[in-house]
């Protein structure tokens, strides 16, 4: 009876230790499934993309001289990729004490993108945007317009990507109708997620 009990034990060890080595298929797929892609130059297809405003941290370490060019006001972008173009939304934020070098805002931008491959390598690309936006700052400035973007970005894998992006925005403030170009200025990390 003894050796019967030993025998289940051993029966059940052995396949608890096979089924704990079986190789996990979802995770080898992901990359499957990307590697598909390899010839098509719109790789970032049916992807989502989230990204940061890293200028503040790049200042820290590498002195930027924009002279009396304010940052820029976005923040945080989200990308979500169909076949060639995007949804694109950007939200911005600053809240905290106005002083005279900053003051509190809210921006909100919701447009669509397109990417064009400008290195055969695909680390370059070309992004084209519209976008429609609203900026409302503390001391009752208010802009409301659209906004055509074209940005630059170099992809240092499939996932993570450096970008920067000038737009000329049309739209109605507190004075009326404006026209403004914003230079490129701030830098962006994208993390690309499947």
């Amino acid at each position: 009876m003894r050796e019967r009990g030993n025998l289940l034990l051993f029966l059940i060890f052995c396949a608890i230790s096979v089924y704990g080595q079986k190789q996990d298929t979802t995770l080898n797929s992901v990359y499957a499934e990307e590697d598909l892609y390899e010839d098509d130059p719109y790789f970032w297809s049916n992807t989502k993309e989230v990204g940061l405003n890293i200028t503040p941290l790049l200042s820290r370490f590498v002195p930027f001289n924009f002279g009396d060019r304010p940052p820029g006001m976005q923040g945080f972008q989200w990308k979500r990729y169909y076949s060639k173009r995007a949804f694109r939304l950007g939200l911005g934020a600053n809240i905290g004490e106005s002083t005279a070098d900053s003051q509190n805002f809210f921006l909100l931008s919701v447009g669509l993108e397109k990417r064009y491959p400008i290195s055969r390598d695909k680390k370059w690309t070309y992004s084209s945007s519209w976008d429609a936006m609203i900026q409302a700052a503390v001391e009752e400035s208010f802009l409301a317009g659209i906004s055509k973007g074209y940005g630059l970005e170099f992809h240092l894998n499939r996932r993570i990507f450096l970008g920067t992006q000038a737009q000329l925005i049309l739209g109605i403030d507190n004075d009326g109708p404006r026209i403004m170009f914003q230079m490129p200025a701030d830098v962006f990390l994208h993390v690309r997620i499947y």
